[in-house]
């Protein structure tokens, strides 16, 4: 049965969910096509990082498939250290790549991806503040890495009310740690306009990269129907994810409890972002995939494990075969649009 085997921590599987991922970038590798353009929504390090490797488009492909498969595992040392989850499982690993990798015109190296490490290091450093009883400086760590997260991708600054959140989740009222946030956040930022200032530009250039990134119209990309169905099948089982979330939650321990809200409240940031910066458009599934990477592996580890479960797993797994499938035969061309 697809639950026993998934829910296993068998060598195997990390073989497996590396693989899928091989699969989904296979056709990009093969056949990368044109460098792609770097977002407009890029930061100064972004644009300094991901400009020179658009020039040759097989390496960004690969460079995007290692990224994903190496955030998925570090999503699976998340709950290793924390044992949020019932098991230590490796499903949040799966679930990262399909979320991921499934959306054909992100397979490539950006800034939003770039970004996207910052802010899994950054749930890392405040998972560790949980409940300690003396000070601590986590919090700078998390605002400097916040910082550095808006430095490559502009829309993460939306990440910054996720700290405030953080201390109000997570610790007692400590008057210095509600600083350390903001004194971090604006360190690279000292950065960006010293080295503005030295080379003799306008410090009104920092100013105006955030008002084109929220005044950017978003992107239109076209997908298949084959495409769209997976993404309405994998919105059906979010659903089934956050209605069991809901029914459960009141059974968790009160860490997991704390660590389910913080995911919770990633989650509506990501979509805040949308609604603030529509220009951010499918890109936001980076950061939005480690919450529902983690909903989804917490449904599918606590669940029962019958046919109809096993049946939902299978439909999945199948889905994304028959998006690469569809990839490579194209039985059903792309035409359909979304934004």
């Amino acid at each position: 049965m697809l639950l026993r085997l998934f829910n296993s921590n068998k060598a195997g599987l990390q073989i497996l969910f590396p693989a899928i991922a091989i699969f989904l970038w296979l056709h990009a590798l093969l056949y990368p096509g044109s460098a792609s353009q770097v977002s407009d929504l890029a930061g100064p390090l972004g644009r300094l990082l991901v400009n020179p490797v658009t020039a040759i488009p097989i390496l960004s492909h690969l460079l995007a498939m290692i990224l994903v498969i190496l955030y998925g595992y570090l999503l699976i040392q998340l709950n290793a250290q924390h044992s949020f989850l019932k098991t230590r499982s490796q499903l949040p690993q799966l679930f990262f790549i399909i979320i991921c990798g499934s959306l054909l015109n992100l397979r490539n190296l950006s800034p939003a991806l770039l970004s996207a490490f910052f802010i899994i290091i950054l749930t890392y450093r405040l998972f560790k503040t949980y409940k300690k009883e003396k000070l601590v400086y986590n919090f700078f760590d998390a605002g400097l890495l916040t910082g550095i997260a808006t430095m490559f991708y502009i829309p993460a600054v939306i990440f910054l009310p996720m700290l405030l959140i953080t201390l109000i989740l997570f610790r007692n009222t400590v008057w210095q740690e509600w600083l350390y946030p903001w004194i971090g956040f604006c360190i690279p930022f000292l950065f960006w306009g010293s080295y503005l200032f030295i080379t003799e530009q306008s410090l009104n250039i920092i100013q105006e990269e955030f008002r084109k990134a929220f005044l950017f119209q978003g992107k239109v990309y076209n997908h298949s129907l084959v495409q769209l169905s997976f993404y309405g099948y994998l919105a059906f089982l979010i659903i089934i994810g956050s209605l069991h979330m809901i029914r459960t939650i009141g059974n968790r321990k009160i860490q997991s409890r704390a660590f389910f809200i913080f995911f919770l409240w990633l989650f509506i940031l990501n979509g805040l972002t949308l609604f603030m910066i529509p220009s951010a458009g499918i890109e936001i599934v980076y950061t939005g995939g480690i919450s529902l990477s983690f909903l989804l592996s917490n449904y599918f580890t606590t669940c029962n494990n019958t046919r109809f479960n096993n049946i939902l797993l299978f439909i999945l797994v199948s889905g994304i075969l028959l998006v690469i499938a569809n990839e490579w035969f194209e039985f059903i061309p792309a035409g359909y649009c979304i934004f």
